[in-house]
């Protein structure tokens, strides 16, 4: 059974608090048994306590030169406890250290600190909570786009895929005030609520909106009957899911007015306005014309955004570049005017003709 890495944190912390309080039990322990047995040896052997300290040094060491070694019975008899019990405490001790330090806890733990310092010195960045197929194609286009995030997720092979490519990812709960605040919501100015299930989203945005009321919160949605839910929740933006989804929702969480405009336009909620594609069949006026001869935004205010020409799509073409027939035109005007576009001959939308062309025999 995996066990989530907000657990595994907490656990390497305890090991590590541990560890440190043994390591300082150790050092109090150690000084205590050097002291009290140099005192010990240089008052019973009548040596230097210089040479007193050598030879308790190398007895826990257990080097033993034999340069110097005890004579009375006293002095024997502390030599011979330090190699009891001294001794035994040291190796006993040295063995618990190396165990902690090879099980990885110690090294885990400062990963894990170096990690939240980097986290804690971000502003403005994004936070993608959920990691599958919708969060990576979110991450995949804010990397293409150079943005700072922090992933989250309770899946330990998803984050340790992402730290692989030394991404800031924590694996925990998403729904929890404390990994929130661990991912920099405070400071950050959107996050992306990509999980799979849609009361999860619903928290995460109820939480986001409670630590943070000025952050932006995109998420997806499982259910259409539940994008009115994260609305109402408090979510700014909400698309259905999938890995287009996810793209979507990083760029909505990068370009809101971008996308809050394209998307008014692609539903209709602004009617006077539309996008359009057009066929251009031979004996279209504009068919052999150049775009800067074509008068497509003097005569019907249609500004040509792409030209797709045997499947390849030309965007934002020169006002040279030149209309043929076969060619698809993509138009954003005003619909009524777009309307009489469409009506001209020659013209004609692109998915009906296709789909005539398929029916003919």
């Amino acid at each position: 059974m995996t066990v989530p890495r907000y657990q595994s944190r907490i656990g390497n912390q305890r090991v590590f608090r541990t560890a440190l309080r043994f390591f300082y039990f150790i050092a109090f322990f150690g000084a205590a048994i050097c002291v009290l047995g140099t005192f010990l040896v240089a008052h019973f052997e009548k040596l230097p306590l210089f040479d007193a300290f050598y030879l308790i040094v190398i007895t826990l060491a257990t080097v033993g030169y034999g340069d110097i070694h005890p004579v009375t019975q006293i002095g024997k008899i502390v030599i011979m406890l330090l190699i009891v019990f001294g001794v035994g405490f040291v190796s006993l001790s040295a063995s618990i250290m190396v165990a902690t330090l090879v099980e990885g806890h110690i090294i885990n733990y400062w990963r894990e600190r170096k990690m939240e310092k980097k986290i804690t010195k971000l502003k403005n960045h994004i936070i993608v909570c959920g990691l599958g197929r919708a969060g990576t194609a979110a991450i995949k286009q804010l990397e293409r786009e150079r943005t700072d995030f922090v992933g989250i997720d309770l899946n330990e092979r998803h984050v340790e895929a992402l730290k692989e490519r030394n991404y800031m990812v924590i694996n925990g709960d998403a729904t929890e005030d404390d990994i929130l605040k661990l991912a920099g919501i405070k400071l950050a100015r959107s996050i992306i609520s990509a999980l799979p299930s849609d009361s999860a989203n619903i928290l995460i945005t109820m939480a986001a909106k409670d630590l943070n009321p000025s952050i932006r919160v995109v998420a997806r949605a499982d259910h259409p009957e539940n994008i009115t839910r994260l609305k109402r929740a408090g979510a700014d933006w909400v698309t259905a899911v999938g890995v287009p989804g996810g793209s979507r929702l990083a760029l909505a969480a990068l370009k809101p007015t971008t996308v809050d405009f394209v998307h008014s336009v692609l539903e209709r909620r602004h009617a006077a306005y539309k996008l359009e594609e057009l066929l251009i069949e031979e004996g279209s006026f504009l068919s052999g014309k150049q775009i800067k001869e074509s008068r497509l935004k003097e005569e019907y205010g249609a500004q040509l955004l792409a030209i797709v020409r045997d499947d390849v799509t030309m965007a934002n073409p020169g006002a040279d570049e030149q209309i043929l027939a076969g060619d698809v035109i993509i138009v954003f005007g005003e619909a009524d005017r777009l309307a009489m576009l469409e009506s001209s001959p020659g013209t004609a939308c692109a998915l009906l003709s296709s789909e005539i062309t398929e029916q003919q025999p």
